[in-house]
């Protein structure tokens, strides 16, 4: 396997890259891995949960589907942008709640692992862009001959570097010096990011809507 990686290691390259872009993604491992690196392993395990299921679609066929109709296309986008804004909503709301530190007396307040990992697969699974970069990874810089084994063997080791991309970001979150810079800006690293949620909820509404005008 590890020789397969090295014949392959460029296209691990590319993945880190897209991953560390700013995106969605990139933004709920911050938010959520600010309750916890449970929280932030959780999230991670929902982001790769839905990059599975994009990566199953084109491995077995099922984004023709999705790509070559429009309509369902830009439904599936609009809804991914309406979650977006949702969760920007969440977002900023909840940065007017305070995240006590550990060993403090007072109650900690955190998100279930049950609603890190929702809105990680959510905010992955409802966006149509990774289903895209997915299928332009296999497309552009695979050989279009590949056997299905060689396909397969390349999606595990791009859905284990997801995991371990995202859990590593939750994981270096929880260093004190950085949670403490975490706890003392809570409020305005939660509308920073709310911000960049609704700038790419209105992006992705806009373009949809531009294209019945």
């Amino acid at each position: 396997m590890i020789e397969f990686i090295y014949e392959y290691w460029s296209l691990v390259v590319i993945m880190f890259l897209a991953m560390m872009s700013p995106g969605p993604d990139f933004i709920l491992v911050i938010k959520n891995g600010q309750h916890g690196f449970k929280s932030g392993l959780a999230t991670s395990l929902g982001i790769t949960l839905g990059f599975t299921i994009h990566t199953c679609f084109v491995i077995f066929g099922f984004s023709y589907i999705i790509t070559q109709n429009p309509v369902l296309k830009d439904t599936v986008s609009f809804c991914g942008a309406l979650y977006l804004f949702f969760l920007a909503l969440k977002i900023w709301k909840g940065s007017k709640e305070h995240i006590n530190e550990p060993n403090s007396k007072s109650t900690i307040k955190r998100v279930s692992l049950k609603d890190s990992l929702k809105e990680g697969f959510l905010c992955n699974m409802l966006n149509p862009k990774v289903l895209l970069f997915i299928l332009s990874f296999f497309t552009q810089f695979l050989p279009q001959n590949l056997i299905l084994e060689t396909k397969l063997k390349i999606s595990l080791v791009l859905i284990f570097e997801c995991m371990l991309i995202w859990s590593l970001l939750g994981l270096i979150l929880q260093f004190k010096p950085i949670k403490k810079l975490m706890f003392n800006w809570k409020s305005v690293i939660d509308r920073i990011l709310s911000t960049a949620l609704f700038i790419f909820s209105i992006q992705i509404i806009y373009k949809n809507i531009i294209k019945f005008i």
